[in-house]
């Protein structure tokens, strides 16, 4: 009754995996440098067989073709980068040069947009100074009006875009704008405004 059991597992057991033998990392070593071994030595013959001349004929063919690997694998494709994004800054610079004057050119509208809290002169200050007109004005409160002198030369179409587009989203109308042109100067002008706070209309509110 107990040999039954025995049988019946070593019958279950194919023929292959009972031949099956791991091997430890010791022995494939072995077996590997055993094999590597006599092609070590013809190799090792047949360089002590060469001549001066010939050995140095062989190094130099092997660090010319480990300086052609060098090169194909790191040099040159950094180099490559390095001229790619040579040729592609210049155009980067001035198509951001483009951005920035498009973005100056309507840049009372976002600034408007984007500063909506905060008391009246400290969002109209975040707006001009978006657009950057930072340092060339100077703003005080006179009760419900913001009174802006612009005591430095501005861009007329910057300052003339923003007051067309801004004031309305900051919540202010332009009550009253003098610019005056400088002499000699194609685009600055000076002005003063006075801003105003936007009365609600009847029926608006709650």
């Amino acid at each position: 009754m107990t040999a039954r059991p025995s049988a019946l597992r070593a019958e279950s057991v194919p023929a292959a995996l009972r031949r099956f033998t791991v091997l430890p990392v010791g022995g494939v070593m072995a077996r590997l440098r055993a094999r590597l071994q006599p092609v070590h030595a013809q190799a090792t013959s047949r360089w002590r067989g060469l001549a001066p001349r010939e050995r140095k004929q062989i190094l130099l063919m092997v660090a010319v073709l480990a300086g052609a690997a060098v090169w194909l694998l790191f040099t040159k494709p950094a180099l490559d980068t390095l001229r790619y994004w040579g040729e592609e800054m210049p155009r980067l610079r001035s198509q951001a040069a483009a951005l920035r004057d498009i973005l100056a050119d309507v840049g009372g509208v976002p600034s408007a947009l984007g500063a909506q809290t905060g008391p009246p002169a400290a969002r109209t200050s975040a707006s001009l100074d978006q657009i950057g007109l930072a340092g060339t004005y100077r703003m005080r409160e006179d009760g419900t009006t913001l009174i802006i002198g612009f005591e430095q030369p501005v861009d007329a179409a910057r300052l003339t875009t923003w007051l067309l587009n801004a004031p309305a989203g900051l919540g202010l109308a332009v009550e009253r704008a003098t610019l005056q042109r400088i002499d000699g100067d194609e685009h600055g002008i000076k002005a003063s405004v006075t801003l105003a706070a936007r009365q609600r209309q009847p029926g608006n509110g709650t």
